[in-house]
């Protein structure tokens, strides 16, 4: 079944879901315990907040103090409730499940929260390792060696973040390391005036 959800809100389903699968005693509490570190105040590290765990967010029982319902979720995923809560009951029932996610999940501002969020729902099921289960991040792929072009010696230390590429061309030279994350130098002194773009695609998709 395909369930359309509200672009940007797959943090605020998987909460909804934990939320079912914690209530309904659905997560292996075992790996937790053994192998997780502050899903509960059992592992939570005392240089944490108090209550600070994913179970206290969860809950409601965290520093926000709201309770993370299917019917919570509803407003901001666009998902009924009574669709998150079934699929909550389907992941918490299965035996073996296999959670993955697409390469665009994490491009956009709040991304790397949502994929993180998603392997959550493996931890919380203890599927990591089984045949049949999996980490929850997207799928594994492998390395194999090729000739490439030989390396030659950069003199230029300096170094800009992949996404302010744009920035660079037009005021450059206004860019820093406190403003704009720059590395190596603590100032740029000149706008990009050419670019050499082999075997990426930053320039296209991914700014």
């Amino acid at each position: 079944q395909w369930i359309p959800i509200k672009h940007g809100t797959d943090a605020a389903l998987v909460a909804a879901i934990a939320h079912v699968l914690i209530s309904e005693d659905k997560v292996d509490q075992d790996f937790l315990d053994r192998y997780c570190v502050g899903y509960d105040r059992k592992t939570l590290p005392a240089s944490a907040p108090e209550n600070g765990s994913y179970k206290d967010y969860i809950m409601g029982t965290g520093p926000d103090g709201i309770e993370k319902t299917p019917e919570w979720a509803q407003p901001i995923t666009g998902i009924p409730a009574d669709v998150i809560l079934k699929l909550a009951r389907e992941i918490g029932d299965a035996k073996r499940i296999y959670i993955t996610q697409g390469w665009g999940l994490q491009r956009s501002a709040n991304g790397e929260q949502a994929c993180k969020a998603i392997m959550m729902l493996s931890l919380l099921r203890g599927q990591v390792g089984l045949q049949g289960g999996g980490t929850g991040a997207r799928e594994g792929n492998h390395s194999y060696p090729f000739q490439r072009f030989p390396k030659v010696p950069n003199p230029i230390s300096a170094s800009i973040p992949m996404f302010l590429w744009t920035d660079a061309i037009f005021r450059g030279t206004e860019m820093t390391d406190l403003t704009d994350g720059i590395k190596g130098v603590q100032k740029l002194q000149n706008n990009i005036k050419f670019i050499w773009n082999y075997a990426g695609n930053c320039l296209i998709n991914q700014h």
